[in-house]
């Protein structure tokens, strides 16, 4: 190989570090984000794991699971109307009957994406609200 052949290749040699780029930092925790609202009488479960957020450079994911003692019409209508007001400033996007008992309101915030569902659980007096922020697929 001629020494002009080499030049490209010490090029891309030399652009290349040893030392990984490092990586953005990152926060687990089950500390509901503060721009996300839940009516005073909700229960928040955060044993065993049932509810985290996870925070990084850019980007926030989150899973938060509460009990509320209530009608299912009274937590639809707080979310309706609480999400889009000052200090929580979400989108209301949509909302879905799931079935009896059960609603999924869809909001946004600028890239962010919050799906609350709103679950009757037949045996019980109770609704199990399940927040995601950024949730997967």
């Amino acid at each position: 190989m001629t020494p002009r052949a080499w030049f490209p290749v010490a090029l891309l040699l030399g652009a290349c570090t040893t030392t990984p780029p490092p990586s953005p930092s990152r926060h687990l925790s089950s500390e509901p984000f503060a721009d996300l609202a839940a009516p005073s009488t909700a229960v928040y479960r955060d044993a065993d794991c049932q509810s985290y957020a996870l925070r990084s450079e850019g980007f926030r994911c989150g899973r938060f699971l509460y009990d509320f003692p209530g009608a299912e019409a009274d937590v639809v209508r707080f979310y309706r109307e609480t999400m889009t007001q000052i200090p929580y400033g979400w989108t209301l996007d949509g909302e879905e009957r799931t079935g009896e008992g059960s609603t999924r309101l869809l909001f946004r915030k600028r890239a962010d994406r919050c799906t609350v569902d709103v679950d009757r659980i037949p045996d019980r007096q109770t609704i199990v609200l399940l927040i995601r922020v950024n949730p997967r697929a």
